[in-house]
């Protein structure tokens, strides 16, 4: 097949939002199509690259037809790339309200409660320490053992309230979860388990930093782990819903470019 036909196909194929059997057929029917016009123009007297060029020309702008494409795919897309991101924007700041600025809201109450700036319930600073940059300091606010701090929850050796175990497991998977459902839908990059995996240990790995740097919460591993299992599980939630839809009925192809 012509490379710049298969680049030009590609390029249609890679803007839209479907599963890959789908992008399957879609590349498969649009090969045809165009190897059709390219042997019309062939017969009509142009050489191949001739041919190619006026059937690519023929064919169709890719931009436009990729719209054509995903409308008749999922015919209320705009509406539902709208709605998508806005429940993004929505997370986005629950998240950041909840591990964030609810700390900072708290503390500031503590302060106008007690009146001592040294109180903070999130991280613990010994009266004999040096202050944040004593090694003692980080070693008692952070834990770099994988599932320590789990099981301390799960055997009750840290907390006697099932609120706080519950917190701090289930917690921590279901509050990324919805991250692990909007990554693949909003951002093509995000759409393989190993993006969305590194993504979402980055965004929480920054905040368990930024958590420790503003002494906000201690630095725990298992948060991490925890999110990205959330994560992970979100994903192949969406992944199976897609998978499953069965969106093509009869060729959507044909539906946009007769």
């Amino acid at each position: 097949m012509d490379k710049k036909i298969e680049t030009y196909i590609d390029k249609i194929v890679k803007q839209l939002n479907c599963d890959e059997q789908e992008k399957r057929e879609i590349t498969d029917e649009m090969r045809d199509h165009l190897q059709l016009l390219k042997n019309e123009y062939i017969d009509q007297g142009l050489t191949k690259q001739e041919a190619t060029q006026k059937a690519l020309e023929s064919f169709g702008e890719q931009k436009q037809l990729a719209r054509g494409l995903q409308e008749s795919l999922f015919p209320f897309y705009k509406v539902f790339k709208i709605v998508t991101w806005i429940l993004f924007g929505l997370y986005s700041f629950i998240i950041l309200f909840k591990l964030l600025f609810q700390r900072v809201i708290i503390r500031i109450l503590d302060y106008a409660r007690l009146g001592d700036l040294e109180y903070n319930r999130y991280f613990f600073i010994p009266s004999d320490s040096n202050g944040f940059f004593d090694l003692q300091v980080w070693q008692l606010n952070s834990n770099i053992i994988p599932f320590q701090n789990t099981m301390n929850y799960i055997n009750g050796t840290n907390t006697p309230y099932l609120s706080n175990i519950i917190d701090n497991t289930l917690g921590n998977i279901l509050i990324f979860l919805p991250l692990g459902i909007l990554l693949p839908i909003l951002f093509r990059k995000y759409r393989s388990l190993s993006k969305v995996f590194i993504g979402s240990t980055i965004i929480s790995f920054s905040i368990e930093i930024l958590q420790f740097i503003s002494q906000l919460g201690q630095f725990d591993i298992d948060d991490i782990i925890l999110n990205v299992i959330g994560s992970t599980v979100g994903y192949l939630f969406i992944k199976t819903i897609i998978s499953s839809r069965g969106l093509l009925k009869g060729s959507k192809f044909r539906k946009i470019t007769n």
